[in-house]
């Protein structure tokens, strides 16, 4: 899949020889050439794009602010736009840096800096793509009323009690499930980031907001956000679980 670019530069001679060494790596499409920082953020509040290639001062300084201004507002904004910023001088690629860019570029171009540059842009979109695919992935499930497709993010943990199955969605919806093992259903989701956390219990990762630990009654139990209620946790998983979420995610109560 193609990565969309903006250039945002009003020197035509440098946005002609960037559009060509890009054309050679066969993995971006320049969707727009914009002149001003100002335009560049207005572009991408209405169009989607992957990676902004910025000159440092893109323009006049009297009409528009600088790459680094244009690489923070879009980290606070658009996280997800990879920014590169070039110059014909290293002077500020610590400001580049120090505004998460996704790297910097001397001009006049050196190919094997863009080629290293590249092979950074395309991993990066390439784990996006990625997590996209799984957020917006489906599972068709056997029911007791039928076959009902459901969305993998929307499922906050499967249960087994009493020889019965059931799912348990972010919405408080409760799905009963028909002819599964638990066995069989987490196979059906692995590498889907579930995760089999007691004999009775699979998780969604994803929507886990909070592992708690009561050591002297040797408890432990999982919450999830804008849900009621806790789900049991292995102790033997205990410490698994601390790791893998800490591994892959932020914000998360441990």
């Amino acid at each position: 899949m193609e990565m969309k670019v903006l250039l945002v530069d009003s020197d035509r001679q440098l946005c002609a020889e960037l559009v060509v060494m890009l054309h050679m790596f066969q993995c971006f499409r320049v969707v727009e050439n914009v002149q001003t920082a100002e335009e560049a953020i207005a572009y991408v509040q209405s169009n989607e794009v992957d990676v902004v290639f910025a000159n440092h001062q893109p323009a006049d300084p009297r009409v528009t602010s600088g790459g680094e201004h244009l690489a923070a507002v879009l980290g606070q904004s658009c996280p997800h736009i990879q920014v590169v910023i070039y110059s014909n001088t290293s002077e500020w690629a610590y400001n580049a840096y120090r505004c998460q860019c996704a790297g910097y570029l001397l001009v006049p171009f050196d190919p094997l800096a863009l080629q290293s540059l590249v092979n950074r842009l395309r991993y990066v979109f390439d784990l996006q793509q990625a997590k996209r695919e799984v957020s917006n992935r489906s599972i068709m499930i056997k029911t007791r009323s039928g076959y009902q497709l459901t969305r993998l993010s929307n499922i906050l943990f499967i249960e087994r009690s009493n020889r019965k199955n059931r799912i348990v969605t972010t919405d408080g919806q409760e799905i009963a499930l028909l002819g599964y093992t638990m066995n069989q259903l987490e196979d059906m989701l692995d590498g889907c980031g579930f995760y089999r956390c007691y004999q009775s219990f699979i998780v969604n990762l994803s929507q886990v907001a909070a592992v708690r630990a009561d050591n002297d009654a040797k408890i432990y139990t999982i919450r999830f956000k804008d849900y009621e209620g806790e789900i049991l946790l292995s102790r033997e998983k205990y410490a698994e679980l601390v790791a893998l979420l800490k591994g892959r995610y932020a914000g998360i109560n441990i």
